[in-house]
């Protein structure tokens, strides 16, 4: 009787969402477990990588229960673009039933719409508020891609309606105009306005079919100026597009016939005339210039002029910039990542102003587009940040975001976790990656070491991880001491076995998997920051062709650490005195620049009624880089985190007051009342701020991927390892989305999983990896 094939036996290296979200891809798989069997190996006692979250488990004296408060890595929230995390979690929760969190996708996720930016003008904040419409959309569904072509003709589409609904802009545009001496009869100016512009119109269209004016037809159209309406609806006609009605007294005709010319036209780009785009580009400029000089004097005047002008201005740039530069005819915008966004945007004529506003400003934010975390040189690739702004505002499901409804290791990692090891995945926790070695040719993992943390009081069973929050299944902030051999003495010493940093010693018998024997396959998931400290064989094998990428990927692809800070107060999000409802608020002060009420979270915590918050603020940005100094520094964690602490401290002393009126004292206006704060020591003044959480991120792994102009073609797709049993998944690997976010994450695994099924076991990936690699082109 012939023996049953050999599993294959794959080692996925880190917990995240990339690793995790690849595993499970992997098992969703008919009868995955008579080919291969999977190990996660992660370092530390959660899963999450930069999205973990876990509770707080310190008691709370006099109580016995503690606050189980949520703390983050950072503010975590769902895009509605992110359809691939969004079927991953909907599959994930179908399969759990009612052992879930939430008994469906739809309860774990709540939609968002209210963005709030900041914008400086004139010495003081202005705040605008944007409510994205919301559709009837669902992302775990789909549907919310569209093509290129309807992107553009929905910019042009919002500079039309802007233009058109702005008071400010209307009354610029007013043709009742005094002379110094008399007013100029209305009908004469009406008369003269129409055949102005509805001449340069015609001189503007006639580019693409010869037009000629016989002379008594000008004749005509002078003494009765409304037949300019029916002759452009002739002549336009000859360009393969309709007028309705066109206001020929206003800078706007030139705005409203580019829009119909491109809704006139075919959505596949391939099929357009170089001399379309002509036209509309030039009806454009047009527009732009008689706007630019009708409203130059006021714009540092009126907060509206100002927005709508800066909105033209940035969506003009973006057209002309993906025409000129031929973007819309190469089916993908990775050529424009060579420019930063702000320069290409400069080269395509928007102005100072428009690339230093708000609206340009909270993308940069949004990624963290701060190399060495300098706040003042914000560098961010042109064609991913193009592919961001498209992806969020115009193909976003439902809502333009969607938030958790608890803790991220809540909503998204306890999940995963219990769905892979009901399917027979195996974890390793505890398991510090050290170093992946080669073969002796250098083309092949041959055995990877590592450092075992601590000892189980029960090895033969797996280290339980969870804990019950009010029927949550949840990740503890720290390790669960009682299963530990050493639980004691790491409690008492207040080691973090998550640092890069941490004194504690591994296990004194060292752990290594050998090629064969413990891995055939190794799935590498731990992100950039941590390559140079585990894959330097790789980097350094000579004898290798490949090992010139790797070089060139981690010195070239930049990261940058980041902060997240939370606060827990006894007021309302009224009683601190914000106008409107919960917000995500962007382009505020660097480095705090981004804040989000997350009150709808509190219910999920443990809160006494004595200390119970009304309020949760989140705070993210980035920090200055001090870099990676070597593991022996032991002190590098405790400076860096009093450093963001005292720069947090700094931020709501001197700027909470914009946004929290009325929580602040009569001394300082700007600065935080220390007293709303929720402190269970009741501490006193500024000291009730260290009851709050805030971390800094400074771990190699923690430190987040950025997009830099230049970086993107250093990238490595999944299966470009150059070592014959090694993949790569993570935001970090060329996996067509290139920025920092859980969505990129997703298809990275998604691509992997596929990879590695066909190449290795001839199977043909099921799934469609939604909006892959500019697929919306």
């Amino acid at each position: 009787m012939a023996s049953a094939p050999k599993l294959k036996k794959i080692a996925i290296l880190g917990g995240g969402v990339a690793s995790l979200t690849t595993a499970f891809e992997l098992t969703s798989q008919p009868g995955w477990n008579a080919l291969y069997d999977i190990t996660v190996y992660q370092q530390g006692w959660r899963l999450g990588g930069k999205g973990a979250s876990g509770r707080s488990v310190e008691p709370n004296p006099p109580y016995r229960e503690p606050t189980y408060r949520i703390e983050e890595h950072g503010l975590h929230i769902f895009f509605g673009f992110y359809e691939n995390a969004f079927r991953l979690m909907k599959q994930c929760y179908e399969e759990l039933g009612e052992d879930g969190p939430f008994s469906s996708v739809e309860d774990a996720f709540k939609p968002h719409n209210l963005v709030v930016l900041e914008e400086y003008i004139n010495g003081r904040w202005v705040q605008w508020p944007f409510n994205f419409p919301a559709n009837k959309l669902l992302p775990w569904e789909g549907g919310g891609y569209f093509s290129m072509w309807e992107h553009i003709c929905s910019l042009l589409k919002l500079m039309r309606d802007g233009f058109e609904g702005s008071s400010s802009l209307k009354s610029q545009r007013s043709v009742n105009r005094l002379s110094s001496n008399q007013q100029i009869p209305n009908w004469l100016e009406l008369l003269a306005k129409q055949i102005d512009i509805g001449g340069e119109t015609l001189k503007l269209t006639s580019e693409i079919a010869p037009l000629h004016l016989p002379d008594q037809l000008v004749q005509l159209l002078l003494k009765e100026p409304a037949r300019w309406c029916q002759w452009l609806e002739n002549a336009m006609k000859l360009i393969g597009t309709t007028l309705d009605t066109i206001d020929l007294t206003s800078e706007g005709t030139f705005l409203d016939l580019a829009y119909k010319l491109a809704k006139s036209m075919p959505d596949d780009t391939r099929t357009h005339r170089p001399e379309h785009h002509r036209i509309i580009l030039k009806l454009l400029e047009r527009f732009m210039q008689r706007l630019r000089s009708s409203i130059e004097a006021e714009l540092e005047q009126d907060d509206d002029t100002f927005r709508i002008i800066v909105l033209l201005d940035l969506a003009f740039a973006n057209i002309r910039g993906l025409f000129v530069d031929e973007v819309i005819y190469s089916g993908s915008l990775d050529s424009l990542d060579e420019y930063d966004y702000r320069e290409w945007l400069q080269k395509h004529g928007a102005g100072e102003t428009s690339i230093n506003s708000a609206f340009i400003r909270v993308l940069y934010d949004l990624v963290y587009a701060f190399p060495g975390g300098n706040v003042h040189q914000p560098r961010l690739a042109a064609g991913t940040a193009i592919r961001i702004l498209t992806t969020v505002i115009f193909q976003y499901s439902g809502a333009i975001m969607w938030k958790m409804q608890a803790g991220m290791g809540d909503t998204v990692f306890a999940p995963l976790y219990k769905v892979l090891k009901r399917r027979g995945v195996k974890f390793e926790f505890f398991h510090r990656v050290k170093q992946l070695h080669l073969d002796g040719a250098q083309q092949s993992i041959a055995s990877i070491s590592l450092g075992r943390q601590v000892n189980l009081k029960e090895p033969a069973r797996e280290y339980e991880p969870l804990i019950k929050v009010k029927r949550l299944l949840c990740w503890p902030s720290q390790p669960r001491y009682e299963q530990i051999v050493e639980g004691e003495e790491l409690q008492q010493q207040q080691v973090n076995l998550e640092s890069f940093w941490t004194p504690w010693q591994d296990n004194e018998t060292p752990v290594t998997l050998n090629v064969g024997e413990d891995f055939d396959l190794v799935i590498l998931g731990i992100s950039l920051g941590a390559l140079p400290f585990i894959c330097g064989d790789l980097i350094n094998a000579e004898k290798n062709p490949a090992h010139q990428k790797w070089a060139l990927m981690v010195n070239q692809i930049e990261t940058v650490p980041t902060q997240g800070g939370q606060l827990w107060l006894k007021s309302n999000l009224q009683q601190l005195g914000w106008r409107g409802g919960p917000p995500v608020v962007g382009s505020y002060v660097e480095p705090l620049d981004t804040y989000a009420d997350m009150s709808d979270l509190i219910q999920r915590e443990n809160w006494s009624s004595e200390h119970y918050p009304y309020n949760l603020a989140y705070f993210t940005g980035v920090i200055a880089d001090s870099g990676i100094p070597p593991s022996s520094d032991r002190g590098f964690p405790k400076r860096e985190q009093e450093k963001v602490e005292k720069q947090a401290i700094n931020f709501l002393e001197n700027h909470i007051g914009h946004l929290w009126p009325k929580a602040t004292t009569p001394e300082n206006p700007q600065g935080l009342n220390w007293d709303l704060l929720v402190d269970l020591k009741n501490q006193q003044g500024q000291e009730r701020f260290y009851s709050q959480y805030w971390r800094v991120n400074i771990d190699p792994s923690e430190r987040y991927v950025l997009s830099v102009p230049g970086s993107t073609k250093y990238r490595l797709k999944t299966d470009e390892s150059g070592f014959a049993n090694l993949y790569l998944t993570g935001d970090w690997i060329d996996n067509g989305y290139n920025s920092g976010c859980v969505e990129a994450t997703v298809m990275s695994a998604m691509q992997a999983a596929r990879a590695i099924l066909k190449q290795i076991f001839e199977i043909e990936y099921a799934k469609q990896i939604i909006g892959e690699r500019d697929a919306w082109f």
